[in-house]
């Protein structure tokens, strides 16, 4: 469907305006206002004990006693009261007004080295400098959540020499997968049940007009995919604490994924990996024990492929922080 003169302003101007950070960072805090007070969105977290353990077991590892730590994003303030433990002063910042709740737990939990600012990070002037920065930041699609901006801003402006960032080395990876047999939804033009043919419909002008704009998306549900096709290699790399500035972080790949399982090819998984150092890290594969976070699947043409085949695709990141701009397809070899 062509774009019309005013949907072409409307486009221009969003991308001049994200070309501010004040704002993207009003534009993001808008379009997630609703998930950073969602009490169940903090209950899923705090029940997921893969991610609190993992954090846990990173605080008490490089936390030391003399140590300035900022909660980044603290939310119910779970990480800065574990952090409170060892540190000798946390500052947890959140500019959601769900703060409250966090600084009532930590006072009902007996913890009085936290200083909790309802801000955004952006404003934090500490009269000290940060030797520990503890973040959440990572969406499901790991880049989603304002993640670089936010700790590229805070490393240059507040932090000591030598501070750490947890967790700051990243992979990103976006896979072909086999769905589960129950889990296989092939595209309308696709299907022919009881011989009743749909194919007449495959480029059809009035299916993209009734089709929403996440049509090409889909969360997989716990134990909805079968084996991935290939072995992964992550799209995108990075250590947040030596990369300069956002634009090292590659936008656009083409990938040859040799397949060593075959099966149908039902579409292509993100997932991400985060490192917090002396070995803790998190995992949100498809195939690794189920975290708070969701895979989202990029449905492709189903075929069937064997081992051996090369499956090529590529993937191309617009607006970091809005997956649905980020195009993934397939590529003919």
């Amino acid at each position: 469907m062509s774009r019309g003169p005013l949907q072409f302003v409307v486009e221009r101007g969003y991308a001049a305006a994200m070309r501010s950070r004040t704002i993207r960072n009003g534009i993001y805090g808008t379009y997630n206002k609703k998930a950073f007070t969602d009490v169940f969105e903090h209950e899923k977290m705090l029940a997921d004990h893969i991610r609190v353990d993992a954090y846990a077991a990173a605080l008490d590892r490089l936390v030391g006693p003399d140590d300035v730590v900022v909660d980044l994003g603290t939310g119910t303030g779970i990480l800065a009261m574990l952090a409170a433990r060892r540190a000798r002063r946390v500052y947890a910042i959140d500019h959601s007004p769900f703060i409250g709740v966090a600084e009532r737990a930590a006072a009902h939990n007996g913890l009085t080295n936290i200083t909790f600012l309802q801000q955004h990070s952006s404003e934090f002037d500490p009269p000290e400098p940060v030797d520990v920065v503890v973040h959440e930041q990572m969406g499901d699609e790991l880049l989603n959540e304002n993640m670089l901006e936010n700790l590229l801003d805070l490393r240059r402006r507040v932090m000591a020499p030598g501070g750490r960032i947890l967790p700051a080395r990243f992979a990103l990876y976006v896979e072909p997968v086999a769905l589960q047999e129950d889990q296989q939804t092939p595209f309308l033009w696709e299907m022919a049940p009881h011989g009743l043919d749909f194919g007449f419909l495959r480029g059809d002008p009035s299916l993209t007009e009734n089709t929403r704009r996440s049509y090409g998306w889909r969360r997989i549900p716990t134990g909805g995919v079968s084996h991935l096709l290939g072995v992964p290699e992550p799209v995108v790399t990075f250590d947040i604490d030596t990369l300069v500035d956002i634009d090292e972080v590659r936008r656009d790949v083409t990938f040859d994924r040799t397949v060593v399982q075959g099966g149908w090819l039902d579409g292509l998984c993100v997932w991400f990996t985060a490192e917090f150092g002396e070995g803790v890290s998190l995992n949100t594969s498809p195939l690794e024990p189920r975290t708070s976070w969701t895979n989202r699947l990029v449905r492709t043409p189903r075929r069937k492929v064997e081992a051996g085949e090369t499956i090529r695709y590529r993937v191309r990141v617009d607006d970091l922080v809005r997956p649905r701009t980020w195009t993934m397809a397939l590529v003919d070899a």
